[in-house]
């Protein structure tokens, strides 16, 4: 099959959504599949791309963009180039398929005709803003809906996401699963040792949904926690005031970006991600749950992963009152026992890839 991907980000191991599209991209080509390329840039991050795949062009995003089409909320328009739409329009028939990964790319799928495009949701946009700006979320909404009907078919990475889809705009979709990023996790294998009351944070640390929730524990859990705890922060992204909240805290390591992430969660106890903003399955629990490594969460951590009301890895707080409990009682997990539950979430999860769809 051939394929014109377009996608919102360079495909890299920055952020989980960009290392999905890298993950996928090396797996279409894997399966024989003709992949060309459009990413749109992003600052101080590069394409991490198999030799494979033809880069037919990328997308500068600009402000100036929003001004053609006015009627759509900015947050969809601002990738929006019309000469890479011509582009698209005048390849498009060259392929079996127009992939639009992100919903910042949708925009050129209302304005293209094809009998086969795909767009994928990273997140629902609707559910995103819900939670983060509603005064613009009856726009959001009528733009979404909108773009997402041009679609021959829809992809998200949850039930729970298709039934906000269905939901809000009658329209079907399918869930994929993401790709486990070390595979069969293996701690000897991987030479991993558990350390005592060691407990880490993991994310994007430019995305607000990620440093406010590290924030609020900053405030309201760590003065209350005895000093025996060990504190990990895994991720790129970090700012400055951030960073020197940090400094004040003499057992929290700002680790920053890590070749290995779920490696360095494996070595954790837990990890902590009280988010409260946000949509969409949050990756970092997909890689702790790889490594079978528990999740100290609220509701929005754990949205969209099945069985979440039954994992025992799974530890739900509501408030600070609960989080600082949960800490304090902490009873040690031993290699073996996250080993168990590591190889149990690879047979049930490492399966329902895009590429099987196909």
């Amino acid at each position: 099959m051939t394929i014109l991907y377009i996608t919102a980000f360079p495909p890299n191991q920055k952020t989980a959504g960009q290392d999905y599209s890298r993950r996928l991209l090396n797996d279409l080509v894997s399966c024989g599949h003709k992949v060309s390329l459009i990413y749109a840039e992003f600052p101080s991050h590069t394409a991490e791309l198999s030799d494979k795949i033809k880069v037919l062009s990328t997308i500068r995003p600009s402000l100036k963009y929003c001004l053609s089409l006015p009627n759509f909320h900015p947050f969809f328009t601002r990738r929006f180039d019309k000469h890479i739409l011509s582009l698209i329009k005048s390849i498009a028939n060259e392929y079996d398929m127009l992939y639009f990964d992100f919903s910042q790319v949708h925009i050129y799928a209302k304005f293209i005709a094809h009998p086969n495009k795909v767009l994928m949701c990273h997140d629902v946009i609707c559910q995103k803003f819900s939670r983060k700006n509603k005064v613009f979320l009856p726009w959001i909404k009528s733009c979404e809906k909108n773009l997402l009907c041009s679609a021959s078919k829809i992809v998200t990475f949850s039930g729970k996401d298709c039934d906000v889809i269905k939901k809000n705009y009658e329209l079907n979709s399918t869930a994929v699963n993401f790709y486990l990023k070390n595979g069969h996790f293996d701690y000897n294998a991987e030479n991993i040792s558990v350390k005592k009351n060691t407990f880490c944070f993991y994310g994007a640390w430019n995305r607000t949904e990620n440093s406010e929730c590290f924030e609020w524990f900053l405030e309201k859990v760590y003065p209350n926690l005895s000093p025996d705890f060990n504190f990990v922060v895994i991720g790129y992204g970090i700012d400055v005031k951030l960073k020197s909240k940090v400094s004040a805290c003499k057992n929290i390591k700002i680790a920053g970006f890590v070749e290995n992430p779920v490696a360095e969660i494996a070595k954790c106890q837990a990890l902590v991600a009280p988010l409260h903003k946000g949509a969409g399955v949050k990756v970092k629990v997909i890689d702790a749950l790889s490594s079978g490594t528990s999740v100290v969460g609220t509701d929005v951590t754990f949205e969209g992963i099945e069985d979440n009301s039954k994992n025992s890895l799974f530890l739900k707080i509501n408030s600070a009152e609960q989080c600082i409990k949960i800490l304090e009682n902490w009873k040690e997990t031993e290699k073996k026992q996250k080993q168990a539950a590591a190889d149990e979430f690879f047979e049930r999860y490492n399966t329902n890839h895009f590429v099987d769809l196909l």
